[in-house]
């Protein structure tokens, strides 16, 4: 009977639902604190919300950083460049895939306002996002986008533009990210996903 209980226990824990949350972002220390490592900071955010301080021990596998919990594996991709994170995500998201895990990858928006945010349906457009492309040449499979906004320089020029992606977060709105952004991106994932 103990044998039996066991079993269905086992079976049920596999049905259950689990979210990896990846954040995108370029090589850190390097680039910490950008605007385009703005995912990167969200999650490490969210992490200080969900996990207690003493379980924040993530581990590399491959060229990720990963932490593990019941319900969330989170993913630090944060030893290669934001362009190739296809290659640096997909192979961990291979290794935990199952019909039970649903996928969400927190990135920078140009589109939104600063520390505007929206959570997209898998089926939504890449928007041109160079890490997004990336992962979609690498996954058939669905997955979810968080956009946190940086908002745009006033200058359409490429080089304008890399310039001010790479340029660090001003304090005002980092800590706007921090206190506002990042309570309200807890509430899209936990409507999303209730069983986080």
């Amino acid at each position: 009977m103990k044998l039996e209980k066991s079993i269905k226990y086992g079976r049920a824990m596999n049905k259950a639902r689990h979210l990896c949350l990846t954040g995108i972002g370029n090589p850190e220390p390097s680039y910490k604190g950008t605007r385009h490592n703005v995912g990167l900071t969200v999650l490490d955010l969210l992490i200080k919300q969900l996990v207690p301080r003493d379980q924040h021990v993530f581990r590399r596998e491959g060229k990720v950083h990963v932490l593990r919990t019941p319900t969330i594996t989170f993913i630090r991709s944060d030893i290669g460049f934001m362009n190739l994170s296809g290659r640096s995500v997909v192979p961990m998201w291979q290794k935990l895939y199952t019909d039970h895990t649903d996928y969400a990858v927190i990135h920078d928006e140009l589109s939104l306002r600063t520390g505007a945010l929206q959570l997209r349906q898998p089926q939504a457009s890449l928007r041109g996002h160079n890490g997004l492309r990336d992962i979609s040449a690498h996954w058939r499979h669905q997955y979810y986008k968080l956009a946190i906004g940086i908002d745009r320089p006033e200058s359409r020029d490429p080089q304008a533009v890399a310039d001010y992606v790479l340029s660090k977060v001003p304090q005002r709105d980092a800590t706007y990210i921090e206190n506002t952004t990042t309570s309200k991106a807890l509430e899209l994932l936990q409507r999303q996903f209730p069983y986080i």
